[in-house]
């Protein structure tokens, strides 16, 4: 369940506006609007499913052409002088004027514009450009965000372009990533992917390799908690990373947990992680941090303890643990 900030008056308006465009109700009122926003999302993509290759990136190009989106990449300053070439100069779109200013910054994601000189029936009537300079890691989720948006608001009418930011707190961006993540990993085309393991343990080599058939372009951890969300087992992701004890001295850290992703069935057995609990020298999760190894181990989370002593409740779990640069991503699964 999605919780959303306090909404600013202008944030409150761009909700209200999603519900009255879908045809959901004229007023946000919260998870009841989220649903039938999510739902009614979902019905205007549910046609576009049909006879189509279960692979992620076919169904992010079919969406698009629907919806009449043009992606464009930014992997350099190359790219971004060819885009002023075809859209602010050739096709006379102003909005393009701002584009280099806005694309240099390390926390816009995306930026999706609306041709003002379009005609109805262009295939590019919106311009969706991704930021891949910093990173590439999140290029297969920013194109369902930035079709999320494309899908739920009405048009921006004078507005030259929004900008997507990495970590924005606003309570619409919460929203528009609540449907990408239904999108990105549609179970009508991603479950099938999972029937053909589950009889097999939940680790990262076999995330992989559903990331390699399902979308190559996603990142490990999305696919991770996607894989995490709809698996028939009761399971839970997480990144451990150094830092310090909340009100602890900064210079004293451990490795501890950020829990990302748990499947219905985990909350229904009430297995949980602690946002911020220190992992045990004993598991394969600090192993791997210290090694780098990828390691898979069963272990019992009653070895798990607070710093006031509480302990976890008893499981016996599968972990997978794999590390990536500073941080190691973990999966658990009840066994």
């Amino acid at each position: 369940m999605t919780t959303y900030p306090k909404a600013s008056v202008g944030q409150s308006l761009r909700l209200d506006n999603i519900v009255k465009n879908l045809k959901v109700g004229k007023h946000w009122s919260g998870q009841a609007s989220q649903h039938a926003v999510i739902e009614a999302c979902l019905a205007k993509v549910d046609p576009l499913l049909d006879g189509l290759e279960p692979r992620g990136e076919v169904f992010a190009t079919r969406i698009a052409k629907n919806q009449q989106v043009q992606f464009e990449e930014v992997h350099g300053e190359e790219d971004i002088t060819d885009l002023e070439e075809r859209y602010l100069r050739a096709k006379r779109e102003m909005g393009f004027a701002l584009l280099r200013e806005e694309i240099i910054s390390p926390n816009v994601d995306a930026l999706l514009f609306q041709r003002q000189n379009a005609h109805l029936r262009d295939p590019d009537r919106w311009v969706a450009v991704l930021n891949m300079t910093h990173t590439k890691d999140r290029a297969y989720w920013n194109r369902f965000h930035e079709l999320s948006h494309r899908l739920a608001e009405p048009p921006q009418l004078s507005l030259p372009f929004r900008r997507q930011l990495f970590g924005d707190d606003d309570p619409v961006e919460r929203l528009i990533d609540t449907i990408a993540g239904h999108l990105a990993f549609h179970p009508r085309i991603f479950s099938p992917h999972l029937r053909k393991v589950q009889l097999k343990g939940l680790t990262f080599d076999l995330v992989q390799q559903i990331r390699m058939d399902y979308a190559p372009s996603a990142s490990l951890l999305s696919v991770s908690n996607a894989v995490v969300k709809m698996w028939d087992r009761p399971a839970l992701g997480f990144i451990a990373s150094e830092k310090p004890k909340k009100k602890g001295p900064p210079t004293e850290k451990s490795l501890r947990i950020d829990p990302q992703a748990r499947n219905s069935l985990a909350r229904d057995a009430g297995f949980f992680l602690i946002p911020n609990i220190r992992v045990p020298l004993s598991s394969c999760i600090y192993e791997t941090f210290r090694t780098g190894l990828h390691l898979v181990a069963i272990e019992n989370t009653r070895t798990w303890t607070t710093s006031s002593g509480d302990r976890l409740p008893e499981f016996q779990v599968e972990v997978s643990a794999i590390r990536l640069n500073e941080r190691v991503y973990g999966i658990m699964t009840i066994v």
